[in-house]
């Protein structure tokens, strides 16, 4: 599926005049594929490489919010691909995600397991489908949840080719790149991009998960080593110092926010027609900023991607829907 190319947009905040920064926004919110974000990328991907393995039914797994779960609901809904997902029952929010409700609305089963059992559900998941006479493909590999990270880090080594041409035609130069940082495949991705063309680019990842640094790291360093295997290119000797992540603005961890988050969301959607969420991009944007504070940057041209989720947005809106007027 060809996918068109997202729009860069300009962005005036308040606090960046300060400093002379001039931020711009990516919009893959914007992929008119099962509501948009990153995911969409990604999970076509995956089903490239379902296809590829020769499997016809296809594992998912996230929590009940999950962005990847809907997209990939969403395509193997219209392609006819027999799916299952498998959930953990953690949520941050409480209630139900638009999220959540999509992929049941669509038909997908779902598994819903404690974090500690993911990998039984996952055998559950695989003995179901199998039973059935398919050949089933779970996104992230094997049962751990290893083996497919350079897949998924396709997605965004090939949107790098199109940032840097949109780039060279809109005149601009990009600083630095923010991205937010969940899973590590959306960075890992545009680090793989960066390496190729050898253009020494600053990609930082906020993270917006509970993951302690030093695992972070890891999924990170992991998902650009299996991209450089899979094409069996020579990975870079100082790859590892391209590889910057940011774990200082969490909130807590996955599903946190604070009242700062809040405050950015509501000024991105007044002032700028910007829709955030509170689990990734609205956090992840409200982390760059304190960023290039904390860091000094000045006078500086910044990307950040906007990584969609755009039923969570809605979720927010649900969530605060007479907390911010008074009528």
């Amino acid at each position: 599926m060809a996918l068109p190319v997202t729009p860069i947009q300009h962005i005036e905040l308040p606090e960046l005049a300060a400093r002379g920064n001039r931020l711009y926004v990516k919009r893959d919110d914007l992929l008119p594929v099962a509501f948009g974000g990153n995911k969409v990328r990604i999970a076509l991907e995956l089903m490239e490489d379902m296809e590829a393995s020769g499997c016809d039914a296809l594992i998912m797994y996230g929590d009940l919010r999950s962005n990847l779960c809907r997209v990939l609901a969403f395509l193997c809904h219209q392609r006819g691909v027999p799916s299952l997902m498998v959930a953990t029952s953690e949520n941050a929010d409480g209630g139900t995600s638009f999220n959540e409700d999509l992929v049941r609305r669509l038909g997908v089963p779902v598994l819903v397991c404690e974090k500690g059992g993911i990998a039984e559900a996952i055998d559950e998941a695989f003995a179901r489908l199998r039973a059935c006479g398919h050949r089933p493909y779970y996104i992230y590999g094997d049962r751990t949840g290893r083996g497919n990270e350079g897949t998924c880090a396709n997605a965004y080594a090939r949107a790098y080719e199109e940032l840097c041409s949109q780039e060279w035609e809109l005149g601009l130069g990009f600083d630095v790149i923010f991205v937010p940082y969940g899973t590590g495949c959306t960075q890992g991705g545009l680090v793989c991009g960066s390496l190729v063309r050898g253009d020494g680019r600053k990609i930082v990842g906020i993270s917006i998960s509970s993951r302690p640094r030093e695992r972070a790291e890891k999924i990170l360093d992991a998902t650009v080593r299996d991209w450089f295997e899979k094409r069996g290119l020579a990975l870079p000797s100082d790859y590892a110092s391209h590889l910057d992540l940011c774990t200082s603005y969490t909130c807590g961890g996955y599903g946190a926010r604070d009242a700062r988050v809040d405050a950015l969301i509501e000024e991105a959607l007044l002032r700028c027609a910007l829709p955030l969420d509170p689990t990734y991009t609205g956090k992840a944007l409200r982390g760059a900023l304190d960023y290039l504070r904390d860091n000094d940057v000045s006078n500086a041209s910044v990307l950040f991607l906007h990584t969609g989720g755009t039923p969570l947005f809605y979720d927010y809106l649900a969530s605060t829907r007479g907390s911010v007027y008074s009528n």
